[in-house]
């Protein structure tokens, strides 16, 4: 690799490192806006859907402030269907204290005097207790004055003007990161990864654009970058004037700060006019609206952001599907965090009703706001500072597919405390940093130290197993880059276990008898994790598995083992519940094939299926592999709503393709043994939209994992596979738990004091999650995903739920 990156290695210390760097209804039509002079009209409010039992008396409104005309009104619309989403699904505990809750949508037209206006009629009208808004920095900073005049309290999605927070305006939160950071890691990145030497200044003379621009100026000259030139231009159709001399100066980089409905035009016209430069701007620049007014000129060109496209995000599938099904499009950007800035106040709202025994003040729910922590939304988990920045904020850098803007590349995120404080938190995390300063002279008395792994590399499953063992090795790459000036080097030891226990078993007595071996990274097969256990706990060697389910790892009494994903106990659950509710099976055939693995995830999945009154038609196992003709005959007769397989997709898809060439209409589901574009390649379209559940969603849906993607994806040619990213992460928390262990012993650890360092690692911030481990070696959270086979293109497989769920008692 060609630079130490130890930020992939521990994402969440970003913030204290780089701190110093400073189902819905139907949206309601809009009012035709008035003149800019003039307030827009405040439309009827949109209804929260109330329980029928509940006969409330007292009506709180929420507004929303955003532009819903003109050349921005797909970010400001978006936020405002984000709102009354937020307020339809989120009411429930306000109307249980007898309140209806209203939303009251305003029109700003993105211009500051609209939105002051916008401002007098809303803190006018008593009922209303928070604003959710402004898109543009300009607006909000033009209506704040209003708010803060009337103890209105404004959360905002969007705005990103350090001014916001910094004017003392005392009512101003916001669920985004700031200008002056976004501007610095922008800056930034065009230095270190796009290498540029000079670069042009455009911007569009408002608060933000400006604003942004600005910070990104002084980083530039700051740290030697050449600024040719620095303008403003309210300009949006005719850019000669500013090309002419952009066009003579012949930058490496034009930088523009403002929004897109400007940007596109700019920039297709300098690619008219022969300029070269790459281009580079902020989050004012994501909407496909660019591409739709720039064509090619801006494909592979790079933005920040605050707000990551809604698929970064995890827990927002659900709110994506509603979005999609609320007002037929995808969700743009902003309105996943309008979604949280409206449950900020709602939440918010109803802490100050229950204090006041009634219908709260403004003052009050400006108090509530205040004192709100850690609420956790679908965009993150929000803890305000004193001046109502969030504490960390994330910043992204994308690379625009001009082809399909949905599939703009994530390439860095950032989590990053507001300038001159530390991250909220984490002082509490494992820090690699301050553990590599207190190695000092037992760096010299490690030696080699190797880390071995067990997965299949060979046989039908070797796609998985190559993946997890080509991650270990990343990992320890990147990590001996970063402690090699002190003398430490780790070493990969890895072992082919064929997916077969009895290799596994003769594979660990080898590794066992190395005693420069201490940590184990395996196996991809709980049945193969399970023959070898018993090897690694009579040499007391720590195993971290980033795949194995099966309950009995961690309940076998090895007391080695850890895992960084779920339990199948958990697994079939949530797979038979998602069957039951969602797809409304009444009937199930159940096969698999013998292993632990697939076996057992199949035992839990009946177990669940009978005592929720799911007819269960057959329960069979069979190590087939080719012609599946006995176990397809019964199952025809048989007629189930859904087969559901227990095991590898080597063996799935054959299987269901041949249950499909025989006719059988049944639906097909199975756990996260399917999880691979292998299941494709053998199964064809009959896996199309299939669904499926899994301890480890694609490496797409981890958006601190997108570092680790791209380097994956350089070292080896190919996209990271499922449980890759897991491997990476338990490679590191090995590493960890060998380093800290060191540290204790003053030199090369035993293999127990390894294992004892690593039961009592404070919370590990991996590319997947934050790991703590419980008394047995489980993660004290673990997450399960529901997902959906696109046959056409793996990657493009749907997130349909995200649940975090704690290992069973």
């Amino acid at each position: 690799m060609k630079r130490s990156i130890s930020f992939l290695l521990l994402v969440g210390m970003l913030a204290s490192m780089l701190a110093a760097c400073g189902g819905g209804q139907q949206a309601q039509p809009t009012p035709t806006p008035q003149p800019a002079t003039q307030a827009t009209a405040a439309p009827a409010p949109t209804e929260a859907m109330q329980p029928t039992t509940a006969a409330p008396t007292q009506v709180i409104k929420i507004a929303t402030q955003s532009p819903l005309s003109g050349g921005q009104a797909a970010l400001g619309t978006g936020m405002k269907n984000a709102a009354e989403l937020a307020v339809q699904q989120l009411s429930g505990p306000l109307a249980e204290l007898g309140f209806k809750v209203e939303l009251a949508p305003f029109d700003d037209q993105a211009k500051p005097e609209v939105g002051s206006a916008n401002a007098k009629n809303i803190v006018s009208d008593q009922d209303i207790l928070c604003v959710v808004g402004h898109l543009n920095s300009g607006v909000a900073l033009a209506a704040l004055p209003d708010y803060k005049n009337a103890r209105l309290a404004m959360v905002s999605p969007a705005n990103t003007n350090p001014n916001i927070t910094e004017g003392g305006y005392e009512v101003a939160f916001r669920v985004v990161g700031r200008d002056d950071v976004q501007g610095a890691v922008a800056e930034k990145f065009a230095r270190e990864e796009l290498k540029v030497k000079s670069v042009y200044i455009i911007h569009d003379t408002t608060a933000y654009g400006q604003g942004v621009a600005e910070f990104f100026r002084q980083n530039a000259i700051a740290n030697g970058l050449q600024v040719l030139g620095f303008e403003g231009t309210e300009e949006k159709s005719d850019f000669s004037a500013i090309l002419t001399p952009i066009l003579a100066a012949n930058p490496d980089l034009i930088f523009f700060g403002g929004i897109y409905d400007q940007a596109g035009p700019l920039f297709r016209q300098a690619r008219d006019r022969g300029i070269t430069a790459q281009f580079m701007g902020p989050d004012g620049l994501d909407s496909d609206e660019l591409v739709k007014l720039a064509g090619d000129a801006v494909d592979k060109m790079y933005y920040t952001s605050v707000a990551a496209p809604v698929s970064q995000f995890p827990n927002a599938a659900k709110f994506a599907q509603d979005y999609q099904t609320a007002y037929g499009e995808g969700a743009p950007p902003f309105s996943a965090q309008a979604y949280d800035a409206t449950g900020i106040c709602l939440t918010a709202i109803a802490d100050a009703a229950k204090a006041a025994g009634g219908k709260p003040t403004r003052a009050q729910v400006l108090a509530a706001v205040k004192a709100l922590k850690g609420y956790k939304g679908i965009t993150g988990t929000y803890t305000f500072n004193e001046k109502g920045d969030p504490n960390p904020a994330t910043y992204f850098v994308l690379q625009v597919n001009a082809a399909n803007w949905n599939d703009n590349k994530l390439v860095t995120r950032l989590e990053i405390a507001p300038p001159g404080e530390a991250a909220t938190g984490s002082a509490a995390e494992f820090d690699l940093a301050a553990l590599a300063a207190q190695l000092g002279a037992v760096a010299s008395r490690l030696g080699t130290v190797k880390i071995a792994t067990q997965g299949p590399l060979s046989g039908g499953q070797a796609a998985l197993g190559t993946g997890m063992k080509n991650a270990v090795e990343l990992a320890i790459e990147q990590l001996n880059a970063q402690l090699s000036p002190l003398g430490v080097k780790f070493e990969v030891v890895p072992f082919d276990d064929q997916a077969k226990p009895e290799v596994g078993s003769a594979n660990a007595k080898n590794i066992v008898s190395d005693q420069d071996i201490l940590c184990v990274v395996g196996h991809l097969n709980s049945g193969v994790a399970l023959a070898s256990l018993p090897d690694y706990k009579n040499a007391r060697l720590p195993m971290v598995s980033p795949a194995n389910t099966n309950p009995n790892i961690t309940e076998g009494g090895y007391e080695v083992a850890f895992r960084v994903v779920g339990r199948d106990d958990v697994q079939g659950s949530v797979a038979e519940k998602f069957a039951r509710e969602e797809l409304k099976v009444k009937s199930v055939y159940i096969i698999h094939d013998t292993t632990a693995y697939g076996q057992g995830v199949a035992e839990f999945f009946r177990k669940a299926a009978e005592a929720n009154g799911i007819q269960v038609l057959g329960f069979e196992g069979t190590e087939e592999k080719s012609d599946f003709s006995a176990i397809l005959t019964p199952i025809l007769a048989a007629n189930p709503d859904l087969i559901f397989f227990g095991g590898i997709y080597d063996q799935a898809g054959p299987l269901f393709r041949q249950a499909r060439d025989r006719g059988i209409t049944a639906q097909f589901m199975g756990p996260d043994g399917l999880d691979s574009d292998e299941l494709v390649k053998l199964a064809g379209d009959a896996v199309d939209k299939m669904y499926y559940t899994s301890v480890a969603a694609p490496v797409s849906q981890f958006p601190k994992a997108a570092k680790y993607a791209t380097d994956y994806q350089a070292a080896y040619g190919e996209g990271a596979p499922p449980f890759s990213a897991q491997a990476f992460d338990a490679a590191n928390i090995c590493a960890a738990g060998i380093l800290s262990a060191a540290i204790t012993a003053g030199g090369k650890p035993t293999r127990a004091q390894v294992l004892e360092a690593i039961r009592n690692l404070p919370p590990f911030p991996g590319i997947t999650g934050t790991f703590k481990f419980n008394a047995k070696g489980d993660p004290t959270t673990a997450t399960y995903f529901v997902l959906r086979v696109n046959a056409a293109d793996w990657n493009q497989n749907e997130l349909i739920s995200r649940l975090d769920i704690a290992p069973p008692q």
